[in-house]
């Protein structure tokens, strides 16, 4: 069994803690973290040897940290089905997702997601199955997804989300020529009263809400544009286009009408930058615009083939 992600090593320098205990909360180690690793089979070792919680540290100490293994839920059953890798380390395990499939399973259900591709994959592979999702998508938007393979690497990602150190960008092809051509949508987003699984505009109790957007290419009645999100709102995009009056085409949800061009909501993450946080090397990551979105644009641009 892979067992690299287990070990983190440090070298105490001269702005870090020097109690042992106060050096991990410095290095965002949760509370439960640090119960796990004091009782559930974590060791901390400094200069070989292996130390407690209260250690006094000095500078250029050596530590060694074996967090505890973990033991999968089993409330994802692992189910087979291709795993469109990106990016796979020690830490992270970075997919492009295809339209069609859940991120995580709905309470009560049972469909193949995923998640349960994922831990199907990791099972295979020998590794700790333990699901941690980072990002997740809606079941029609394709792309880039993020796994953790550690509930530290997980916790380490959660604080730089969203940062400008994890930056995520999408392409979506929208009805109508946007102007201005580029800018910042900034409006609060809530639960649509109508329809708990909705999203909407709610300047009194919506939640604050940004997603930079960029024309990259214009139809004779729709744009493509590239987006930013500033902020991560259950359906952000889908709602702030709505919003400004230029529907995702084939998002039945919120444009209230059925596309026979688009089976989906043409809305694709196609790329990631995010700054690892074990490592602290800059990983720029993307995935093409899968098929169903390049028919359509050839089809927006008039082409015959579509």
């Amino acid at each position: 069994m892979n067992q690299n992600n287990r070990f983190l090593k440090f070298t105490i320098g001269d702005d870090d803690k020097k109690i042992v205990r106060k050096f991990l909360v410095q290095h965002k180690f949760s509370s439960s973290q640090l119960h796990n690793l004091k009782n559930k089979g974590g060791q901390i070792f400094v200069n070989h040897k292996q130390r407690h919680f209260n250690y006094p540290l000095k500078k250029g100490d050596q530590i060694l940290i074996v967090l505890n293994s973990e033991e999968p839920s089993d409330l994802i059953e692992p189910m087979p089905g291709k795993v469109d890798v990106v990016f796979e380390d020690s830490y992270l395990l970075v997919i492009n997702k295809p339209p069609g499939i859940a991120s995580l399973p709905a309470k009560a259900k049972d469909s193949k997601t995923m998640a349960n591709v994922v831990k199907s994959y990791l099972i295979d592979k020998k590794e700790n199955s333990s699901i941690h999702l980072v990002t997740r998508l809606d079941r029609n938007t394709s792309g880039l997804m993020v796994f953790a393979k550690t509930s530290y690497a997980h916790s380490l990602l959660d604080r730089i989300l969203h940062t400008e150190d994890f930056q995520k960008f999408y392409l979506a092809m929208v009805y109508g020529q946007v102007s201005p051509e580029k800018g910042l949508i900034d409006l609060p987003i809530g639960i649509d009263p109508k329809a708990f699984y909705m999203r909407n505009i709610d300047h009194n109790l919506g939640k604050p809400s940004k997603t930079l957007y960029e024309t990259v290419e214009k139809f004779d009645d729709a744009s493509l544009l590239k987006l930013k999100l500033l902020t991560g709102r259950t359906h952000q995009i889908r709602v702030h286009l709505t919003a400004i009056g230029h529907p995702i085409i084939g998002d039945d949800m919120y444009s209230k009408k059925i596309d026979p061009r688009m089976g989906r909501q043409a809305l694709h993450c196609y790329r990631l930058n995010i700054v690892h946080p074990v490592t602290k090397k800059l990983l720029k990551l993307t995935a093409p615009l899968p098929k169903d979105m390049v028919m359509l644009k050839g089809v927006l641009r008039g082409e015959k083939n579509g």
